[in-house]
């Protein structure tokens, strides 16, 4: 089964998932890579490899870009593949699958991140790159637990053609309980990662904050980790100064991904507050493969898929600063229930929800609807999507 990946560049949310396929189909799997447009940049996500080198020991990577050979053999390629998979590249280069109706798979987030009223103008797109090419073998790899609502107002065209999937960063086997185990017990260490933008609403640990200290839960401390490079920063900062929350409210700056995850593995709680512009959120990966107790706002992409409330982590009503310190005050009065969580969200990320576990699973769903005898998981990668209702994950 020769099996292409159809992507505009290796890069920290492709490679995970992209080794774990070459390790299963060796040379019959190629990862193309077709470019980006704009700024000069080509294949890997520049501003997102941190330094690291994303080709090296990675035979499977054909660059579309690099020279007309190349290009004529993408094409070929993906002409006789037997599965593609995709994202958002250029429906040109899959077109003719489409119309062929060979086996394609399309990676998405959500459709509608706003208000439909505000969204309209995407139903132009959804009708360009589903509904007119949907057919029996074109199928949807959600990338976001909300894509399969998105995919309603295709007409039922995909109802049953539609499964979860995720973006896959690297997980590092860890010993994990020794981990939990040397995190300080004198203090409650709290974790929040994100650009400083609004969609990410920097200003609910400031809030968490106040109201942690008004009820007397004041032995913590908030590390926001996120670079000075936009205006958000700046009044987060101001704030921080002007309201006296600097003894329980730290801003790193931007830190390489290293010492991010460092972070992470010495706090107890990471905190997970973005809205629903989210669209997948890959920093819970690394939050739950740190062994933190994650605290996830429930529009967030990733967090249906990921999280199970009370299990492996805990889901507040997004944007509402009483759910989350709910949440909050309630790990910081059960501190046992922190590990427990914290443990839970490991497992989960290192055998499930891992890209190893995706790329078996990806490989035996391609396979069996190929013979025609299409299998099912019950949950997890790769297993059916439907539309959910946000309201019933928040208890």
């Amino acid at each position: 089964m020769l099996f292409v990946n159809l992507n505009q560049g290796i890069g920290p949310h492709q490679a995970a998932l992209a080794d774990a396929l070459y390790r299963i189909l060796g040379k019959d799997y190629v990862f193309i890579e077709f470019g980006r447009k704009g700024n000069g940049q080509t294949g890997s996500f520049k501003n997102m490899s941190k330094g690291v080198d994303y080709y090296k020991d990675r035979p499977y990577i054909l660059k579309m870009y690099e020279s007309e050979e190349n290009a004529r053999l993408a094409k070929e390629l993906l002409a006789k593949a037997d599965v593609v998979r995709t994202g958002g590249e250029p429906q040109e280069l899959i077109r003719q699958r489409l119309i062929d109706k060979k086996l394609t798979f399309r990676s998405a987030e959500r459709t509608f991140k706003g208000p439909l009223w505000k969204d309209v103008y995407r139903f132009f797109g959804l009708y360009k790159e589903y509904v007119k090419y949907a057919n029996p073998n074109y199928r949807v790899l959600c990338q976001s637990a909300y894509k399969a609502n998105d995919m309603q107002f295709c007409g039922g065209a995909y109802k049953e053609r539609c499964y979860k999937f995720a973006y896959f960063t690297q997980i590092p086997q860890l010993d994990i309980e020794q981990i939990i185990g040397n995190r300080r017990k004198d203090k409650l260490i709290i974790t929040w990662c994100a650009r400083f933008i609004s969609l990410k609403h920097p200003e609910l640990p400031l809030k968490l904050t106040k109201k942690l200290i008004a009820s007397r839960r004041d032995n913590f401390e908030i590390q926001m980790i996120g670079a000075n490079t936009t205006p958000l920063w700046h009044k987060i900062k101001q704030q921080i100064e002007t309201e006296g929350l600097s003894k329980h409210v730290i801003l790193t700056g931007g830190i390489p991904n290293t010492e991010v995850l460092e972070k992470m593995r010495n706090s107890h709680l990471f905190l997970f507050t973005s809205n629903r512009r989210e669209g997948w959120g890959a920093v819970l990966n690394e939050a739950m493969g740190s062994g933190c107790a994650c605290i996830a706002s429930h529009e967030i992409g990733s967090v249906p898929f990921l999280l199970k409330h009370k299990q492996n982590g805990l889901i507040f009503k997004s944007c509402s600063v009483d759910s989350l310190y709910e949440n909050v005050a309630f790990l910081y009065d059960n501190p046992s229930q922190a590990d427990a969580l914290g443990l839970n969200a490991y497992q989960t990320i290192t055998t499930e929800w891992s890209a190893q576990n995706a790329a078996e699973r990806l490989v035996k769903l391609s396979e069996s609807i190929l013979s025609g005898h299409e299998i099912e998981f019950e949950d997890g990668p790769c297993s059916k999507a439907y539309p959910i209702s946000a309201d019933k994950l928040i208890r």
